[in-house]
């Protein structure tokens, strides 16, 4: 393809995209810098940060397949309405912490982005507007391929001062603490090189397109096709065991199907004429379009039991939501294969489809329609109302912190029971390990006198080489209570005999019914995290019940040999595998 030689427009739009960098530049200094300093509401300081990130993203974007100011109305409608949407959303929690702590904010800002950036460069761009499946492809993966391409250039830009930084700092002349005394001016520096960078790789498309990378993409089809049969037809004589209750397989099964989901759209390309036409690799796409509705009922399965067990959280209302989008997806493509004539291009037109369900789907998430909090709350309470849950096993830390407002008001509504206020009573007096003023050696002192240890006793200075967000979490899993003791335990010996090295097995109930398990090794009197923890009959990912930890409590672990020393309990056994 010929290299684009107006050099007029070339100029101009290295200018233009250079100054839309700086500006953007200066608003990223004020939001992060300046604006912190001086104090600004927080939720506000979400707010102009949430535009800010639509605004420029996407203007950056459009700039270049489109001239600036036919871009700037989409770039600032986009940036409005998600703004809306995070500041209405972020009215369920009394801190922003607290919002963006659930991840679902962030997710639904990056996916509406991700999203209509595409969406509006084709409807600026192509004579039949954002549904020219053509034109959209290839706007969405020239975008991805500018932006990469800018922000190396960007990183290799300050390598390059560094260098010359180290070079200069010979004859005392200080080039990088030039630069930070002039307070905006790295902020500027980069958005203008980014900028300039995006300039350069438009006009150099023709050379620098994403058609190898798609072709080199192509080559994994038959690989994750092989991989995903290989599941499918083991899965009826291993059963379904390793899914039931496990939130990681159904996390594994739909990023299998994500995976395939982009593979297939890879290979049947923009068009008829770019689409894969090799035969057995073309049967291979099909195949693989047929067994992604199959990954996204497993993983609907592996989290409505889930649910079943332990009720509604956050994060399982958005694994739900991927997985009927995988599923959505699935279904439109497996009954494109199966209706056979025209089934590539049912697949194109259905990814138009879905991308708006996507984008309907982030807008429920972030208005009243859909409050996650409140789902979860209402959930809990309701398994707590049918005795499904006891009032031991209340989350509720999630409830008067995570959760927000909705999660406070439930809390509120429970506390009249005797048994739940007797439950947070208990839990105020052992929150100091929430506390974030405990530090240091008073956070090391009180998880040494809570942690049960067998094996050695537990001096405090033994805790002195782990973060204090880990212990943290150890103290919080001690707060809890199973029968027979607290919610953590830990066994020391010497598991690898030959070894002048004792290594330790921690169990934590890092939420109500789920334990976890941490390998560690105690090196020159200190505990250090290394390795992870292998139990040799069900496989280091399966679920542990808590009653694992009740049978410790009771004295019931034993440490016997096998190729090496193990942990038993009962019929299970345990090793760290450091």
């Amino acid at each position: 393809m010929a290299r684009h030689t107006d050099g007029t427009a070339d100029t101009r739009l290295r200018w233009v995209l250079t100054g839309c960098g700086v500006v953007a530049g200066i608003a990223a200094w004020l939001l992060f810098d300046a604006l912190p300093d001086a104090g600004i509401d927080p939720r506000a300081h979400l707010v102009l940060a949430s535009a800010a990130f639509a605004f420029f993203t996407i203007l950056l974007a459009l700039v270049g397949p489109a001239r600036l100011l036919p871009a700037l109305p989409y770039a600032a409608g986009t940036a409005v309405v998600l703004a809306a949407l995070v500041w209405w959303a972020s009215l369920r929690h009394d801190t922003v912490e607290g919002f963006l702590g659930l991840v679902y904010p962030t997710a639904a800002q990056g996916l509406v982005v991700l999203i209509a950036t595409p969406i509006a460069a084709a409807q600026l761009w192509a004579p039949g507007g954002w549904r020219d499946y053509p034109t959209l492809f290839e706007l969405s993966w020239r975008i991805m391929v500018r932006f990469a391409s800018a922000l190396v250039f960007v990183g290799l830009f300050w390598g390059l001062l560094a260098l010359s930084d180290a070079l200069l700092q010979l004859v005392q002349v200080g080039l990088m603490s030039l630069i930070r005394s002039v307070e905006p001016l790295a902020w500027l520096l980069t958005g203008g090189v980014f900028g300039l960078a995006l300039a350069v790789v438009h006009e150099m498309r023709g050379y620098l397109s994403p058609y190898l990378v798609l072709r080199l993409l192509r080559l994994f089809v038959p690989v994750v096709l092989a991989v995903v049969v290989l599941f499918l037809a083991l899965l009826p004589f291993r059963g379904l065991s390793g899914l039931l209750g496990a939130l990681s397989a159904a996390g594994t099964l739909l990023s299998a199907a994500l995976g395939a989901i982009v593979l297939v759209t890879v290979a049947l390309d923009r068009d008829a004429v770019e689409e894969v036409h090799t035969p057995w690799l073309r049967r291979c796409v099909m195949a693989l379009a047929l067994a992604i509705p199959l990954l996204g009922a497993l993983a609907l399965y592996a989290i409505w039991v889930r649910v079943g067990q332990y009720g509604w959280t956050p994060a399982r209302l958005m694994a739900v939501t991927v997985a009927l989008v995988v599923t959505g997806y699935g279904l439109a493509y497996g009954g494109a294969v199966l209706a056979r004539t025209g089934w590539a291009t049912r697949i194109r037109q259905a990814n138009i489809v879905m991308a708006l369900v996507i984008l309907a789907l982030c807008a429920v998430w972030l208005s009243p329609v859909l409050v996650p909090e409140r789902i979860s709350a209402r959930s809990q309470a309701a398994r707590f109302d049918t005795g499904a849950m006891p009032a031991e096993d209340l989350p509720l830390r999630l409830l008067s912190e995570a959760w927000g407002r909705p999660g406070k008001a439930v809390l509120d509504d429970l506390r009249e029971t005797p048994a739940v206020a007797a439950r947070i009573s208990d839990w105020v007096d052992g929150s100091a390990a929430l506390d974030p003023r405990l530090t240091g050696a008073d956070l090391r002192e009180k998880l040494a006198a809570a942690l049960p240890v067998q094996g050695a006793d537990l001096a405090p200075d033994m805790l002195r080489g782990l973060p204090e967000d880990e212990l943290r979490r150890w103290l919080s899993a001690c707060a809890r209570r199973v029968t027979g003791g607290p919610g953590c335990l830990l066994v020391l010996a010497r598991f690898l005999p030959g070894q002048n090295v004792r290594h330790g097995l921690l169990f934590l109930m890092d939420a109500p019914q789920v334990l976890g398990r941490q390998a560690l090794a105690l090196r020159d009197g200190a505990l250090t995290l290394e390795g992870y923890v292998v139990e040799t009959a069900a496989g280091d990912a399966a679920p542990l019940d808590p009653g694992v930890l009740e049978a410790l409590h009771r004295g019931e672990g034993r440490i016997g040999p096998a190729d090496h020393q193990v942990l038993r309990i009962g019929d299970r056994t345990f090793f760290p595998n450091n």
